[in-house]
């Protein structure tokens, strides 16, 4: 869950949904300075559903007790995500094996710098380590399957890592547009990098960067900004998709900014909610 601090309550997005609005942005990659992926389906796939995982957490929702509210997502242990994450793996690799091995790749790489996009040292938890080592033997097998033999397995590759990295910028893009109120216009300042901002419950002001965004497979890679320059308007620069503008509605739930005494009263609190579209 995306949890935020908003015009006098507690604003929640659910990772479903974040995943939709990802998916959303994937279907549009591509123009005359951003090439359109070629293993397009795949990524469309692995970003509507990279994060199936978080169902089970979200929908009851988890709790933080410390602070008496729905649990922000980064604020639950590894102990807890590991197991529901590795089940929205396997359903995705159920679905199609390609997507599946991107998301595969997306879990891994989340404990371990995004292999080399965001810089930084892989965590040296056991469990983030055994997920790194099990996904990575798993793909192997899920891209072999996926390549089937058809034109060349180093521009399938090419194009995997390319899907991939993608992959990494649909998502901070997706979960820029979950934390930021869409209905303020941007304050004047410098970007804030959206990794930065992704532990945070009350958003810093400023636009926000998307680092190390590939334009090509192999780069090179560019910094995409987003402003939102009007309620409900956000721009983009430099601009990777198709089509020249488009609507998309994030849908969430606003409760009460209070302290909660249980989980079972801040989940009444949730699911008594009704969502809303933001534009």
């Amino acid at each position: 869950m995306l949890v935020t601090r908003r015009q006098g309550g507690l604003y929640l997005v659910t990772h479903p949904e974040h995943g939709r609005v990802a998916g959303e942005l994937g279907r549009r990659w591509g123009n005359e300075r951003f090439e359109a992926p070629a293993h397009g389906p795949a990524l469309v796939a692995a970003a509507i559903h990279h994060d199936d995982g978080w169902y089970e957490l979200d929908g009851r929702p988890s709790f933080n007790p410390e602070h008496g509210r729905p649990a922000h997502f980064l604020e639950l242990p590894l102990e807890v995500t590991v197991p529901p994450y590795g089940r929205g793996v396997d359903s995705v690799y159920a679905r199609d094996r390609h997507a599946g091995a991107l998301v595969s790749m997306h879990w891994g790489g989340l404990y371990h710098t995004r292999f080399g996009l965001h810089g930084g040292e892989p965590l040296q938890h056991p469990l983030a380590v055994e997920v790194v080592a099990e996904q990575d033997h798993r793909r192997v097998a899920a891209l072999r399957d996926a390549w089937g033999g058809n034109g060349r397995r180093s521009e399938f590759d090419r194009q995997t890592w390319y899907a991939y990295e993608l992959l990494q910028a649909l998502d901070l893009m997706s979960l820029a547009l979950g934390l930021l109120d869409t209905t303020e216009p941007t304050q004047a300042g410098d970007p804030v990098s959206v990794p930065r901002t992704l532990g945070r419950i009350e958003q810093p002001p400023g636009p926000r960067s998307v680092p190390a965004v590939p334009m090509a497979p192999g780069g090179p890679y560019v910094a995409l900004m987003l402003r939102i320059t009007a309620p409900g308007e956000v721009v983009v620069d430099p601009y990777p998709f198709s089509d020249t503008s488009f609507e998309i509605e994030l849908s969430a739930r606003m409760i009460e900014d209070r302290r909660y005494g249980s989980a079972e009263e801040a989940a009444g609190a949730y699911h008594g909610a009704q969502p809303e579209s933001i534009p």
